[in-house]
């Protein structure tokens, strides 16, 4: 991934994003902008314009009381986890599942960040608590940190000698810093991190192509991985910035897209154009990775799946 601070965009060979050209409502803003910047010389005196407030996410003020509903949540929590450990061949007799998801909700309702937005929610908050605690590593990547929401859950899963490295092009967001963590404003691939061991956990959310990040997984020999934005051909659209390709894509590929050249979609009123050209090349050995698509936990939780995310283990 590179990125052009004159364009203010980041670059990928898998799709054009999106289209630069100027609409009528970039045209508009750019006369609002000089409009303020000329303001007081039209109007006397001083005119102050109020930030809107954080959004906070509304499962900070709706959730549940009753500890025979939470007991009962939990239960069903802990059978979606038992089945992860299971199909991947993880240790977890030993392990406390519901001390777990008990200490992730105090965690979460603890957290100083509750303007989660596009980035991770309650439910992918509890996918990486608990699978951090079942793996215990040494070492915790974290490529794309946004608001710090992650890093924090990441810091309160794992323990006092466990590093954290931060990667991201931009900290302009960042609300929550930790003192655990070493911060890196580049992308992975332009500075490696220094790890302490060979048991090592790598958060995926840089909206960066999963395919190139799983090979950077097998060249530094990560073991565990957690994929955000895994979306498919039918509902990738539905993300600002998609990706591409993701490992839903690649490992549902359809043959009858290899006559395709391009692949056109809208988002945000932009278009986007996926060049299939690259997606020819590129090729997975399933015998070398364990791949689980994690489940939608509305029915569970209440909260709806901010995206969807898998877990990835190379063998």
């Amino acid at each position: 991934m590179e990125f052009d601070s004159n364009k203010q965009i980041t670059l990928t060979k898998y799709w054009n994003n999106f289209n630069q050209k100027k609409n009528s409502l970039k045209y508009f803003s750019h006369l609002i902008r000089i409009l303020k910047k000329n303001i007081k010389n039209i109007i006397p005196y001083k005119i102050n314009i109020q930030k809107n407030k954080k959004i906070v996410d509304s499962s900070y003020h709706s959730y549940q009381k009753d500890p025979f509903i939470i007991n009962l949540r939990n239960k069903e929590l802990e059978k979606i986890f038992i089945d992860i450990y299971k199909k991947n061949n993880l240790n977890y007799l030993e392990h406390d599942h519901i001390k777990y998801i008990n200490e992730y909700e105090k965690i979460y309702r603890e957290s100083p960040v509750k303007h989660l937005g596009s980035g991770f929610g309650f439910n992918e908050g509890l996918y990486l608590f608990n699978l951090l605690k079942i793996t215990s590593p040494t070492d915790v990547i974290e490529s794309g940190v946004m608001r710090g929401f992650s890093t924090y859950i990441i810091e309160k899963a794992t323990n006092e000698n466990t590093r954290i490295h931060c990667y991201d092009i931009s900290f302009n967001r960042l609300e929550y810093k930790s003192k655990k963590a070493i911060y890196n404003k580049c992308d992975i691939t332009k500075k490696n991190p220094m790890l302490l061991g060979e048991n090592i956990f790598a958060l995926w959310d840089d909206h960066v192509s999963h395919y190139d990040r799983l090979q950077y997984s097998f060249a530094k020999r990560i073991k565990y991985n957690l994929f955000d934005d895994d979306l498919s051909f039918l509902n990738f659209h539905s993300d600002g910035w998609p990706p591409i390709p993701s490992l839903q894509m690649i490992l549902n590929f359809k043959n009858e897209l290899l006559n395709k050249n391009s692949l056109e979609w809208i988002s945000q009123n932009r278009l986007g154009i996926i060049n299939f050209e690259e997606f020819k090349k590129i090729k997975i050995d399933m015998k070398k990775i364990n791949y689980t698509l994690l489940s939608d936990l509305f029915d569970i939780t209440g909260y709806n799946n901010h995206s969807k995310t898998s877990f990835v283990i190379l063998n």
